[in-house]
């Protein structure tokens, strides 16, 4: 008898795609059945809407960044159906000041602020993560970066909402995350009921490019924790 693998989707960062997940994707290997969804609509709420019309009906939900605020929007407006949560990177405040002048930028000249951000979203050693940053951020370009930016912008406030999320919760932090001060991490720890902080040192701001094997196993800790993951104790 073949053992059910967990669905779980994937949501990118901003200017990412699947290549920021494939080496923790690769490390559960037929533990999981791994989807990994952009959905860069005009709002989040646009985006949730897309992304839960394509997704299973139940699932693991992973997010980074924009796709941990977009993770986090989804797992707040269908909460039966997501099983574990794996957040990065984001915050539940509302959104700040800035969206629409990154979109802009990256409308303007997309290579000059992804060669910026790349300098600032892994850790300074990380130079491989950082080239395949840069390699995501060119293949999917600057108007789709434009479309996220704007869609981010659109973020509403969360924290008065996240003891609706009952499900284990996993919050993996860089400590050296120059975008998401910890901070942010230790606000989602005290709202959400079942949520558990780790910190990886030596890390920025994208734990699964930048620490994919910590990162895989800290995942499957999680999985072990929800009833959907149970086939993997």
């Amino acid at each position: 008898m073949n053992t059910p693998r967990t669905p779980v989707i994937f949501i990118p960062a901003l200017l990412c795609d699947e290549a920021m997940y494939s080496d923790v994707i690769a490390d559960l290997g037929d533990a999981i059945q791994a989807q990994v969804m952009l959905s860069p609509k005009p709002s989040l709420v646009d985006s949730v809407t897309d992304i839960l019309s394509r997704a299973p009906p139940t699932f693991a939900l992973v997010g980074t960044s924009y796709g941990g605020s977009l993770a986090l929007a989804l797992a707040l407006a269908a909460p039966q159906r997501v099983t574990a949560l794996w957040l990065m990177g984001c915050n539940a405040a509302p959104a700040q000041p800035g969206g629409p002048d990154l979109a802009a930028a990256l409308e303007a000249n997309a290579d000059r602020v992804i060669d910026r951000l790349a300098g600032l979203v892994v850790h300074k050693d990380a130079t491989a993560a950082a080239a395949t940053y840069k390699e995501m951020a060119r293949r999917l370009g600057g108007s789709v970066g434009a479309a996220q930016a704007r869609a981010a912008a659109t973020r509403e406030d969360a924290s008065a909402r996240l003891g609706l999320l009952t499900m284990p919760t996993l919050l993996l932090w860089g400590a050296q995350d120059a975008l998401s001060p910890l901070s942010y991490a230790e606000a989602l720890a005290k709202g959400l009921p079942r949520a558990r902080l780790e910190v990886l040192q030596d890390c920025g701001h994208l734990p699964t490019l930048e620490k994919p094997i910590e990162s895989a196993a800290l995942f499957r800790q999680l999985l072990r924790s929800s009833s959907a993951g149970a086939h993997l104790l």
